[in-house]
């Protein structure tokens, strides 16, 4: 699977979090980077919103990344 596979599953099985890069990082075992670069290409391809936003699991305002509902 691929780390956009994986970060896709991970944020529709998880449709209410919305995650920043360095999170959904740390939930799906993968490099920030990587999961900046999976979460940028799932952005793309639709079914999920990538915009600024208060991070469910840190809190901190970034970036973040969700399914769209």
């Amino acid at each position: 699977m691929t780390a956009r596979e994986r970060v896709a599953a991970f944020l529709l099985a998880h449709q209410t979090r919305r995650l920043c890069d360095e999170c959904l990082a740390r939930e799906v075992g993968i490099d920030p980077s990587t999961a900046y670069r999976a979460a940028v290409k799932a952005g793309r391809s639709g079914g999920f919103i990538r915009e600024y936003g208060v991070c469910s699991d840190c809190g901190e305002s970034r970036l973040v990344t969700c399914a769209s509902r």
